[in-house]
């Protein structure tokens, strides 16, 4: 195992900006001249507890007002919220990066202004998943409110789920909520299948060093690794790999390196995360889960979020009935109805009903989704394929023992169950009790492309 021999450096919390003290004196002076009376730490600690059931401590809150000493981030937030203020990304830094002179604000916003600070995709329309970044937000910066057991700190999240989901635009929605925490936020896509050696050079380049320091990156895999840990002991960084699923599945070991890489980074001391977005839920998750490693299966968008997404493109008609049977044919797969919401303008000029109707005696097979639901199928084993070419059968649940009778094959029966799970873990089956299904539209395609 790979030692990291220099001192991890502490992580010291979060200072208020001049911009964010500012605000809150001015909130405090205003308070004061309407009940004349002083709003020292310990009277914002009470009103806190008026808003906050924990509350907090008139200390804490003394530090805040100092600006000398890090808190979590939850305490200011609180105290934020219970004078009714809005806490922006420019009202607070981390405490290493943020000292109340003119030298450090000025080293601050170098920091947080750098090209190389932020490589993250521009993201336009994002709707809906409000509960689930809230939890992802709190599980990476780790709260007095985590939902991470006591000890443990997420230091990776796994974000999986069948084509067209939305992972990707879930982790741009993420990285650029938290970026304000970092010190580095990098974005790596991994579609093109990047070596580990390839990956780790990439995202040492993009860490400040001289010259001859950057033309000298070591050669070996384990040096690379090395060095890549010694920078996060440095610098508190959030790194995104998108499309993981492209190094998990190929044959060549690489898929080994990259899990070698995980585990080190998840047993090393440092203040960093990973994102990982990808299409099946990865094999090491099954046994490093409770090791700070949280995997996540995105749900599908609900009704309400689906309108606004139609709603960027154009005018559509339909009873909340039409809206409710025309997401869930679909899934709430945000790809899918995206696709769709161009064929119900095309054809049936924003109509939802006509467009239903016309699903029950010609399908619609949309080209984009189609494509990628191929090339998941095509990575499955054999008798993987036979059992969601059965299911694509019905439009009904169906139970362990049905399944079982269906198939018939004895030999085949004792692996059954692994089957399912590998479909479960690429997001292909939903899982209801004892019962399996397919979406709708995955069904369809199937049945009607028969691409097995």
């Amino acid at each position: 195992m790979t030692q990291v021999h220099s001192q991890t450096k502490r992580y010291r919390g979060f200072v208020l900006t001049n911009e964010g003290l500012q605000k809150l004196n001015n909130c405090i002076q205003k308070l004061e001249a309407q009940t004349r009376m002083r709003y020292g730490a310990s009277a914002i600690a009470r009103k806190v507890q008026l808003v906050e059931s924990d509350g907090i401590h008139p200390i804490t809150v003394r530090k805040i007002l100092q600006c000398q000493t890090g808190v979590d981030y939850r305490s200011i937030d609180h105290v934020f919220q219970a004078l009714q203020l809005s806490l922006s990304e420019g009202d607070y830094a981390h405490a290493d990066l943020c000292k109340y002179n003119k030298s450090s604000q000025s080293k601050w916003a170098n920091i947080s202004s750098s090209p190389t600070h932020i490589n993250i995709p521009d993201i336009s329309n994002f709707y809906g998943r409000t509960q689930e970044i809230a939890q992802l937000e709190s599980r990476i910066i780790c709260d007095t409110r985590s939902v991470t057991p006591p000890g443990y700190r997420t230091k990776v999240v796994a974000l999986f789920g069948t084509v067209g989901i939305g992972k990707t635009a879930m982790a741009i929605k993420l990285a650029h909520s938290l970026k304000s925490r970092f010190d580095f936020v990098i974005w790596k896509s991994l579609r093109q299948a990047p070596t580990l050696e390839e990956l780790l050079i990439s995202v040492l380049n993009k860490f400040p060093t001289n010259v001859d320091n950057k033309n000298n990156l070591p050669t070996s895999l384990y040096s690379l690794i090395d060095l890549f840990l010694e920078k996060l002991q440095h610098h508190r960084c959030l790194l995104i790999f998108d499309g993981f699923e492209t190094v998990m599945n190929n044959h060549d070991g690489e898929d080994t390196a990259y899990e070698d890489f995980l585990r080190i980074f998840l047993e090393s001391k440092h203040q960093s995360n990973v994102i990982l977005t990808t299409r099946n839920k990865p094999n090491l998750v099954d046994t490093l889960e409770d090791k700070n490693l949280y995997s996540k299966r995105l749900n599908n968008l609900q009704v309400d979020e689906i309108k606004k997404i139609f709603a960027q493109g154009g005018i559509y008609r339909g009873s909340q009935e039409h809206w409710v049977h025309l997401v869930d044919y679909y899934g709430g797969n945000p790809l899918a109805l995206k696709s769709a919401s161009n064929q119900i303008l095309k054809y049936f000029e924003g109509n939802i009903a006509r467009y239903l109707k016309e699903l029950t005696t010609s399908k619609f097979i949309l080209k984009d989704v189609q494509k990628l639901l191929i090339e998941e199928i095509n990575k499955l084993s054999k008798l993987e394929k036979k059992v969601i070419q059965k299911l694509a059968r019905y439009t009904h649940k169906v139970s362990l023992s049905q399944l079982r009778q269906d198939l018939n094959e004895p030999k085949v029966e004792p692996y059954l169950l692994n089957a399912l799970d590998d479909l479960n873990s690429r997001a292909l089956i939903e899982q209801h009790g004892a019962c399996f299904v397919l979406q709708p539209f995955i069904a369809e395609c199937i049945f009607y492309l028969n691409p097995l």
